[in-house]
């Protein structure tokens, strides 16, 4: 113990400093506990706790012979627990593949230092690794197995508000109470059996020892883990028996740790693989499946194609929870995962015995358990195909129709107008999902042109903007950004070759960065550097993105960006004019000319800009829609999922939100604001959706 004190048997305390006693760390020692045993032992001493980051844990203070308790509330604590967690984060690049096989390497020696080696044997853990949709994947499978009566555990990343969302006991972001004793039960055990060789583990590879930590103490019934980056080499792989394996599609991504081929990525992803441990895989191309299937021979075990969702007995009958077509593929891998488990589990057979055997044995036959699904339907997954509507810029009625007053109209007609006529719509919507891979990009794209209304004629796209009954229009904007590791070309060019496929017209592209910062759990703090967002408008512009005919920010519709009348339209909106937008500074060393020519591109007559933060840009919408009564603007945010989850912070009040994967709605009707158990922006300094650390 440091502060040279010592302590003996009795309740007195000697202490070569009698002014102040410095307590390891958090403050759990002998001494400390006789201390608020027998405080009047110690006379006016203070009593610090010094814990990693160097921040004042808890404090006992004496003044005039009597005791004062000092200790912080859990939200004090927690933001301690935060500023622990950021010092974790390496700050390595990626691409540094060595040092990341060196840290899965290191992966045992914690386990053995916190003693959880053997203990790990106990979780019934079912693996998914993947590029695209295995978040999804196990989000339906946790949810189908909560339906079915056990207690899951559900481990996933990155997060979108608090980082408590990665690890979850039945659904629920595990407690603060709970997560902030088993983070110092962790982070003291790490600390105090370090060595020169082995210090703590980064950021991610923590998070994922006190999910395990967490599962144990829970005593869960099955843990469904998902793979951070990769397969072979992430942190999720040192559980040596998992129940069952499954990889959702693949695609390119992490190319510079995991390959620059789908065979070699696909073989990544296949390290999860174990000796006769089942596997299920979806459809993928020739030749990454083959390298799945000789994966699998290789190391002794079954590789599975999942039955087509559609070829499901019951399938048809079920409405997913989570929104979107491609949900399909991943609903039918999580039915198989589901069964395998409930087939193979030693815990299930112990729990429910026969009537999981008799689910196994259904979706072995084709067949859909009646409780997978009821659990298929209500699962969610926020930011993924998520739409919420914002409260703060509310809703508004149509106007009456002639059709709706029964003027001159068809039966149709009247029915369609009375129907406008009561509906309220949002003003201000945003769709959200962190897709950040080509395919994914494309994904998306027709994703948000089924929720905001299909496929339109050419004709109808050709507008400004879309005119609506009841005199109203609609625009879309685009809110983007991606991390500087990804090419945005490869991103941004099938977002708006899909939307183009679809008749979607963006009418303003916005490029925002994200208020988290990857090297630090919370609110970056200073100004953003917006030469990253000044490229990425680069690369939109070249795709063609923006509608060509679409509504000039700081100008009107009918008017031609050099002041001349348009040509006339059949249908057009009633005349609409958006506030300028907020002035943007070029980037430092910017030369003249092209400070001079990026000024005229944000001013009247630009379609794509560059805002500084999400709270101007969300100001900005929100003007508007207030300042033009007849406007209604649906928002794309995409690319990121830091820009996702920051977005669903700074939606302050909670918004109207659509409960994932319900039947698409234009109601605004309010209800529960929160995420998952977690109310929007009001967890502080834990936006940042946090990195897998190398």
């Amino acid at each position: 113990m440091s502060g040279g004190c010592q302590t003996t048997n009795s309740t007195s305390l000697h202490c070569k400093r009698p002014a102040v006693l410095l307590v390891g760390t958090h403050g759990r020692c002998d001494a400390y506990q006789q201390i608020q045993q027998h405080p009047s032992a110690l006379g006016r001493c203070v009593v610090l706790a010094t814990w990693a980051a160097n921040s004042l844990r808890d404090s006992l203070t004496m003044e005039g012979g009597q005791e004062r308790e000092k200790l912080p509330s859990e939200e004090q604590e927690y933001e301690r627990a935060l500023v622990a967690l950021s010092s974790l984060i390496s700050g390595r690049q990626r691409k540094d593949g060595a040092q990341w096989a060196h840290a899965f390497e290191m992966m045992q020696s914690y386990l053995e230092r916190l003693g959880l080696e053997e203990q790990l044997g106990r979780l019934s853990v079912i693996h998914v690794a993947g590029t695209k949709g295995k978040g999804s994947t196990c989000a339906m499978v946790e949810r189908m197995l909560r339906q079915a009566g056990y207690t899951t555990g559900l481990f996933t990343s990155p997060h979108l508000i608090d980082v408590r969302e990665r690890i979850r006991i039945n659904g629920e972001p595990v407690d603060k109470s709970t997560f902030l004793r088993n983070l110092w039960w962790c982070f003291d055990r790490l600390e105090e059996k370090a060595t020169d060789d082995s210090g703590k583990p980064a950021y991610f590879r923590f998070l994922t020892l006190l999910g395990f930590k967490v599962f144990l103490e829970a005593g869960v019934d099955v843990v469904v883990l998902e793979v951070g980056l990769g397969g072979r080499l992430d942190a999720t792989n040192c559980v040596r028996s998992p129940v069952v394996c499954g990889v959702s599609s693949l695609g390119f991504d992490h190319m510079e740790l995991l390959g620059h081929t789908l065979p070699e990525i696909a073989r990544e992803k296949a390290g999860i693989f174990k000796p006769a441990v089942p596997a299920f895989t979806v459809p993928q191309r020739e030749d990454a499946a083959e390298a799945l299937h000789q994966r699998a021979a290789a190391v002794g075990t079954s590789l599975s194609l999942v039955r087509p969702w559609q070829a499901i007995q019951g399938a048809a009958d079920v409405t997913l929870g989570l929104a979107g077509e491609h949900q399909k593929l991943n609903a039918a891998l999580a039915v198989a995962l589901a069964g395998a488990w409930e087939g193979r589990s030693a815990a299930a057979a112990a729990l429910q015995g026969a009537r999981a055997a008799e689910r196994a044995a259904a979706v072995a036959a084709g067949q859909l358990p009646p409780e997978y699904a009821a659990g298929l339907q209500a699962a969610s997954w926020p930011g993924r195909g998520q739409i919420v509507h914002d409260a703060v810029a509310g809703a508004v009625t149509p106007l009456a129709s002639p059709a709706a007053a029964g003027t001159n109209g068809t039966a149709a007609e009247e029915q369609q107008g009375q129907e406008a006529e009561s509906e309220a719509l949002p003003r201000l919507s945003f769709y959200l999902d962190g897709a950040h891979t080509a395919e994914s990009m494309a994904t998306c794209a027709h994703w948000f042109a089924d929720a905001v209304g299909g496929p339109q004629q050419p004709a109808a796209a050709a507008g400004s903007a879309q005119a609506q009954p009841g005199g109203l229009v609609t625009q879309r904007v685009l809110l983007f950004n991606c991390m500087q590791e990804r090419d945005p070309q490869n991103l941004l060019q099938p977002l708006a070759h899909a939307l183009r496929e679809r008749h979607i017209g963006i009418h303003h592209a916005l490029f925002v960065p994200p208020d988290s910062t990857y090297m630090k759990l919370g609110a970056g703090g200073e100004p953003a550097n917006l030469s990253w967002q000044h490229s990425l408008r680069s690369v939109w512009e070249g795709t063609g993105g923006s509608s060509s005919s679409s509504s000039s920010i700081g100008s009107s519709h009918g008017i031609s960006s050099n002041g001349s009348a348009a040509a006339p339209r059949a249908a057009a909106p009633p005349p609409l004019t958006l506030p300028p937008l907020p002035a943007v500074a070029a980037p430092a060393g910017l030369p003249q000319a092209a400070a001079v020519a990026l000024a005229s591109a944000q001013g009247p007559g630009s379609r794509s800009a560059v805002l500084p933060s999400l709270s101007v840009t969300l100001d900005w919408l929100r003007r508007c829609v207030r300042e033009a009564p007849a406007l209604r603007m649906q928002v794309l945010v995409t690319g990121s999922l830091y820009l996702v989850g920051d977005l669903l912070k700074v939606l302050q009040p909670p918004p109207q939100q659509q409960a994932v994967g319900t039947k698409r709605s234009d109601s605004a009707a309010c209800v529960d604001g929160s995420v998952n158990g977690l109310a929007n922006g009001t967890v502080s300094g834990s936006g940042s959706t946090g990195g897998h650390g190398m």
